[in-house]
């Protein structure tokens, strides 16, 4: 029998590499044929024995009876995750509302650069007869797993149908974790997978609605915003923003007040007896004896905010003269070791110790894993399995020279070794953050890895320590009615904080305290009151901030870095040299705003129920479905409010940025009484930003799309509307047939603007533009030209109510594997539902609407409400949606009335009586000119009548079973080879 050959994929590549070398080095084995191939390098090695497959696949370990068997393992990697999700080309920024993106259909890509790495995975799993899973142990990981694993499937099918693929389960890259990994496969955690799809679907919805929603309307209201880009939001991104925006909102508003308090000090001799001798001196209002040790007390009321009180006080007690000791106690007190190291608290302790930021941290902790130098440092665990071998691990250390080799050696002996305390979380994934081996930190060459590594060696030191013991006094004294307190630390043991040096320390910086008898009166050395202010708190730092996103559910802890990376990379918050963080304005702009809607987006209370619904999910507790359309309802509820509630948007950042085309300094004049202003009836100027084309000829003002944005700017009402992006002309519209009377819009009188770009042009009222009247179709988050508009009355507005509402999927697009939306559709020629996937390889899905309607539309589910859902074709995993018609009078049989709500898919009497096709995969759709059709539909007609092509029953005929002009049409009224809108017999109503 052949040995079984196994794909082993590795999620990075030295991964791959260690995984070569444990193979190699396995008795008997023959390492062969190591190369590249493309994108990453393959490594083949025969005869590796380990345990059958068939034997495994649940994760526990196989018996030691069991008998290994030979395999061929073929192991190659790839670089985190292969693929990525997106809205296809029909959702595209300029092409959609925002809105409709928590509905859009998402597609499943493999960018260019991971497209060599999906076919090289399709090519190895033919030849393969098992594949196993070398992802990293966390719940992203699992996702990734996913998508490898639906890779290999394409390429071999059978690796499902046969069940033969695996999940090895590992640590480190050592060579007895992967042996013990061999011996212990299992399978994809399928909740893990949900639970990570279900966060990424509600992120990439959210996050991209919110994205475009603030981006086009801040470009369209704000100097600056066209050059900056995306203004980008993410559910965790905004909160992490929060709590820097939050701080410094607690120091700008912060009022100081002022305080008073008292202090009082006694002094020891040198054989620990209180100074209290007859030659002391008042020296105004404070004792002061300098003989001895100095100790201080704190006043127990801590501080008084009324200085008349105060100084009351601070008399009694200068005439009480004699403070009496009321209390002096002592207790042992422990300071507890640390538990085991997980991400987050290795993220705080390299930024509070080392002064190194998180994601520096986790990228040079991530390479020191992938050296083998320390165990996975993405891990939530905070304690060791029973079976973790703590001995062995601190012996390999007693070999390094210097204080890591003498503290493990004082470990193993005298009794030292404690087993480390067990934390609260566990991820039952990872075991904490531990060396992997024992080196001395000098032959790490990278001195932040070196950093690292130490304080990784130093904290599993630590936690196998035992914990410092010391002793805690606590002396009272009272003088006249007010009391004060001493506390002090006498250390006896140091236990890990030896290790731990110079990083923790412990004391109260008192020492002893003297013994002196319960009773007894003591004369202060000194008393004093002293004034002082009340002082804001500081920015926040990194340490606080990590903190509170652990604390409040923001982000995980492989992703915390990366949150805190975002918001200074995209220019909401800075980071200084202390490693503290200051908004910028547009943080502070954008979480003002969105403050002033009532939706509190800063804070954490929305992502922080997400993620406890996606823990759900990977605990098998809840489904990707049940999760995710309550969250995507609530997100949408907020997306809706922040849309009517804009207008505050714009206040707030108008606090801070100045308002599109006040700056003059960076625009330039092309051409002054440009078009009117529905406003003030006056002429508004063009401009241009600076950078673009300069002042010439009214003839050249437009020519050329290379300089800056292009706005028309109303001197009389400083007020300025942003051109659309990427054209090369611009002009005022004019009536047809009088050059000189303006085309004006009916909603708001602006001048109309007609666009032009490379020979096609379009018409925009710049009003309309900036802000979409939303009673006629307009959404304030995407642009709005007058194609996009529903007035009833205007010539130029040619949008239909619904045209972005998916009316159900489209069916050509699903049979090849692709996603697509039909929508409604109008143009010159009429209504049509066609699929929104365009560009080079467009879409052939068509359904041409009768032309006998004078007005389409679809409605959208508002509020819950499934009236417009057709019960028939919908389905869990489909909605069909109904669509409105509005019938000219006298254009349709008698049995219909004015209007009718209907699903065209499934209405068969409305299909075969208004003639409505709906294609199939192999038959086009052309729609046929000229009158003999009723004008639905596009074909070619020849001229002796027969039609080759079209869409009718008789389509592909030929001349005899063709259709000529007017043939085949009947009147219902009068039986005339005409429409029935078109009889003569017709009576207005």
């Amino acid at each position: 029998m052949p040995p079984v050959i196994v794909l082993n994929v590795a999620e990075k590549p030295s991964v791959a590499r260690a995984l070569a070398e444990v193979f190699g080095s396995s008795p008997g084995s023959r390492p062969r044929n190591n190369h590249r191939s493309g994108p990453a390098q393959i490594f083949e090695c025969e005869n590796v024995c380990f345990p059958p497959l068939y034997q495994q696949g649940q994760g526990r370990p196989v018996p030691n009876n069991v008998r290994d068997e030979p395999h061929t393992m073929i192991t190659t990697s790839i670089r985190g995750h292969l693929a990525s999700q997106d809205f296809g080309p029909a959702h595209g920024w300029s092409r959609c509302p925002p809105v409709t993106l928590f509905e859009a259909p998402i597609n499943t890509e493999y960018s260019e650069d991971m497209q060599p790495l999906e076919r090289m995975l399709r090519d190895l799993a033919k030849k393969s007869t098992a594949l196993i899973l070398w992802l990293d142990c966390d719940r992203e990981g699992e996702a990734i797993s996913d998508e490898v694993r639906t890779v290999c499937l394409k390429g071999n099918p059978r690796l499902g149908t046969q069940n033969q693929i695996y999940r090895a389960r590992f640590s480190t890259v050592l060579q007895g974790e992967i042996r013990k990994a061999l011996r212990t496969l299992g399978r994809v955690n399928e909740n893990f997978v949900q639970a990570v799809q279900a966060r990424s679907e509600h992120d990439l919805r959210v996050g991209a609605a919110f994205t475009r929603f603030q981006t086009l309307r801040l470009q369209k209201k704000f100097d600056g915003f066209q050059e900056r880009g995306v203004v980008s939001y993410g559910p965790c991104q905004f909160p992490t923003l929060g709590f820097v925006v939050e701080r410094w909102a607690r120091i700008e508003t912060f009022v100081r007040e002022n305080f008073w308090s008292l202090e009082m000090s006694i002094r020891l001799n040198a054989d620990g007896s209180v100074v209290n001798g007859s030659g002391q001196t008042q020296n105004g209002n404070v004792y002061s004896n300098q003989q001895g040790r100095a100790i201080h007390l704190n006043w127990k009321r801590v501080r008084l905010y009324d200085r008349p009180t105060t100084t009351a006080i601070y008399d009694a007690c200068l005439e009480a003269g004699e403070a009496v000791v009321t209390s002096l106690t002592g207790r042992p007190k422990n300071k507890w070791r640390p538990v085991p190291l997980a991400t987050v608290e290795l993220q705080k302790r390299a930024s509070k110790y080392l002064r190194i930021g998180s994601d520096e941290l986790m990228h040079k902790a991530e390479e020191l894993y992938n050296q083998g130098f320390i165990s996975y440092p993405r891990t939530e665990t905070e304690k060791f399995r029973p079976e973790f071998n703590h001995h062995t691990l601190i012996q390999s250390f007693e070999a390094v020279a210097g204080e890591f080799g003498d503290y493990a050696s004082r470990l193993l002996t005298n009794n030292n070794f404690q087993n480390p305390r067990a934390g609260q979380n566990d991820d039952n994934a990872h075991p904490p953050i531990t060396p992997a081996k024992a080196v001395p930190p000098e032959s790490i060459a990278d001195p932040i890895q070196r950093k690292i590594y130490s304080l990784v060696v130093k904290h599993y030191l630590a936690c196998c320590s035992r914990d410092a013991v010391g002793r805690e006094t606590e002396l009272t004294l009272k003088i006249a009615s007010e009391e004060f307190v001493a506390k002090g630390l006498m250390i006896l043991e140091r236990n890990w904080l030896e290790i731990y040096q110079p990083w923790e320390r412990w004391s109260t910086g008192q020492g002893e305290l003297p013994k002196v008898a319960v009773g007894s009166r003591i004369t202060p050395t000194s008393l004093t009151m002293k004034d002082g202010q009340t002082s804001p708190p500081q920015l926040i730092s990194e340490v606080e901030l990590i903190a509170l996103m652990d604390r409040n559910g923001i982000g995980t802890d492989a992703t915390i870095a990366q949150h805190i990376t975002t918001i200074c990379d995209r220019n909401y918050a800075e980071k200084d040299g202390n490693l503290r963080f200051q908004p910028t304005k547009l943080g502070i702009a954008l979480v003002e705003g969105y403050n002033s809607m009532g939706y509190q987006l800063n804070k954490p209370d929305l992502r922080r129920h997400m993620e406890a619904e996606c823990s759900a999910v990977a605990a098998g507790q809840k489904s990707k479905e049940t999760v995710l359309g309550p969250v995507l309802a609530k997100m949408l509820e907020v997306f809706k409010k922040a849309n009517e509630e804009v207008v505050k948007l714009d206040e707030a950042v108008a606090r801070h940025f100045s308002k599109l085309g006040s700056n003059n300094s960076q625009y330039i004049l092309l051409q002054a009484n440009f078009s009117l202003c529905g406003t003030c009836n006056g002429m508004m100027m063009l401009k241009q930003q600076s950078g673009g084309a300069a002042q010439g000829s009214n003839r050249q003002r437009n020519q050329g799309n290379s300089g800056g944005s292009k706005l028309l700017h109303c001197p009389t009402c400083s007020q300025a509307h942003l051109m659309p992006r990427y054209h090369q002309e611009v002009y005022p519209a004019v009536k047809p047939g009088n050059q000189r009377e303006p085309l004006t819009c009916p909603i708001c009188q602006f001048q109309l603007i007609k666009c032009e770009n490379d020979g096609k042009n379009y018409h925009i009222c710049p009003k309309c533009f900036s802000d979409p009247p939303e009673n006629h179709g307009g959404d304030s988050s995407t642009d709005f030209p007058c194609s996009k508009c529903i007035h009833p009355t205007c010539s130029m507005a040619t949008g239909t109510r619904g045209e972005h509402i998916e009316v159900f999927s489209c069916p050509f697009c699903l049979s090849s594997g692709n996603t697509g939306s039909v929508s409604l559709k109008r143009s010159a020629t009429g209504y049509r539902l066609s699929c929104s996937n365009g560009g080079r390889d467009r879409c052939q899905f068509v359904i041409w609407l009768p032309k006998v309607a004078r007005d389409i539309s679809v409605e959208d589910n508002t509020e819950g409400n499934t009236n417009n859902q057709c019960r028939n074709c919908s389905n869990q995993n489909r909605l069909v949606r109904k669509i409105k018609f509005i019938w000219k009078m006298g254009s349709v049989p008698p049995h219909y009335d004015r209007e009718l709500i209907t699903c065209v898919l499934c209405d068969e009497n409305l299909k075969r009586e208004l003639e409505i096709r709906i294609p199939s995969m192999n038959q086009v759709q052309p729609r046929r000119t000229g009158s003999a059709g009723g004008g639905r539909g596009r074909g070619s007609n020849d001229r002796g009548g027969g039609r080759t092509s079209g869409r009718g029953r008789n389509a592909g005929r030929g001349d005899g079973g063709g259709r000529g002009a007017g043939a085949g049409i009947e009147c219902y009224k009068c039986k005339g080879p005409h429409y029935a809108n078109a009889c003569p017999n017709n009576q207005r109503r």
